[in-house]
């Protein structure tokens, strides 16, 4: 949407529906990207596993495949998967990933989670569309990525060792810091991948010797069966302790939790970036993530925050923290500071203007 504002162009979707996205939308020229014939086998075959997005993402791209843009165009600004495969009858291709596309890349539980047919199906499906991808992503003439973190595994997995560091931005003008309560906050997707139990964890250990706290766990819920069974998990987990669970907030309520907390948590293994320490840092919070992936870009250990490997070293820095509330003040504001420096619409815009005019070649 940021780009669409700078630019005036087009958004070409496989889908859109008004009053199920960002109202600002409407504002824009957007035009539906046709269904057509060969997208609705693999559309079939993927039906047969559980993961719905997934069967999304195989009709998508079978969609976007054939589809030919005519109208004249200096880049076609291309996010996320698959709309790489754009691509193969278009030129001109800036690609922003968060890293490989599912063909080379899934987490582990993807696999961990399914019963025999589906990981046949999953192991066939990766690999008819490798056939496809791998293609295509020599053939991209820029791939624009979040952080060195998935450049790295984009040049394992694509042999492209050319793609470009963008990093995701936030308007910082949107989060403020209203007071510190004592509350610590999780906002994250609800989903096994974001080990949210860690941060259960870690409060528990906490809790121990601070009372009076609280954790609130806060975030969108896609309501199919893993994801609704690993929050039943997470509130078993939760039982006893002092932890509240707000699901699907509103971005007014987000924005509220962010101003009025403590301290942020971020316990996701293999996160690309994280929007969500953005925002808290914009809210002159804290964060204390998980040492790993994209929060070692975002967070300066022992500034505006801190990262530790274990739910053990967290619980130690939300005890510090605790117990240093001035030093928590300082590192928050230290954390608004870098994300104003670092992190703004306007830094990103720019360098993705340049990255377009090395696609088109201007």
């Amino acid at each position: 949407m940021e780009i669409a504002k700078r630019y005036s162009c087009p958004i070409y979707a496989i889908d859109y529906k008004p009053d199920q996205t960002f109202p600002e939308f409407s504002e824009f020229d957007i035009r539906k990207i046709p269904a057509n014939a060969i997208e609705y086998p693999p559309a079939a075959l993927a039906s047969l596993d559980r993961d719905v997005r997934l069967q999304w993402a195989v009709r998508a791209g079978f969609r976007i495949l054939p589809f030919k843009i005519k109208m004249d165009y200096d880049v076609i600004s291309a996010h996320l998967n698959p709309s790489a495969w754009i691509r193969n009858r278009n030129e001109r291709v800036c690609w922003y990933c968060h890293g490989p596309t599912p063909s080379f890349s899934l987490y582990p539980l993807m696999w961990q989670e399914r019963n025999l047919l589906e990981k046949a199906l999953l192991f066939s499906a990766q690999h008819a569309f490798r056939a496809i991808d791998l293609p295509l992503m020599s053939k991209i003439e820029k791939i624009v990525t979040c952080s060195s973190w998935t450049s790295e595994k984009i040049s394992h997995a694509l042999g492209r060792e050319d793609a470009s560091v963008v990093h995701p931005a936030i308007d910082p003008r949107h989060f403020s810091c209203i007071d510190f309560k004592k509350t610590f906050i999780h906002i994250s997707r609800i989903a096994p991948e974001k080990q949210m139990e860690l941060t259960i964890g870690a409060f528990r250990q906490f809790s121990k010797r601070h009372w009076g706290w609280e954790l609130v766990i806060a975030g969108f819920l896609f309501p199919n069966a893993r994801n609704v069974d690993y929050l039943a998990k997470l509130r078993k987990l939760a039982s006893g302790l002092n932890v509240r669970f707000e699901i699907n907030p509103k971005d007014a309520r987000i924005r509220e939790l962010y101003s009025g907390c403590f301290a942020f948590l971020f316990s996701s293994f293999d996160e690309d970036w994280g929007i969500v320490i953005l925002e808290a840092m914009a809210s002159s919070k804290p964060v204390i993530s998980i040492n790993r992936g994209g929060p070692t870009i975002s967070v300066v250990h022992g500034k505006t925050g801190f990262l530790v490997d274990s739910a053990d070293e967290m619980a130690q820095k939300m005890r510090f923290l605790a117990e240093h509330p001035d030093i928590c003040e300082e590192m928050g504001r230290a954390g608004r500071k870098r994300v104003e420096q670092n992190y703004t619409w306007r830094i990103f815009l720019d360098k993705m203007e340049k990255v377009f005019k090395e696609t088109a070649k201007m």
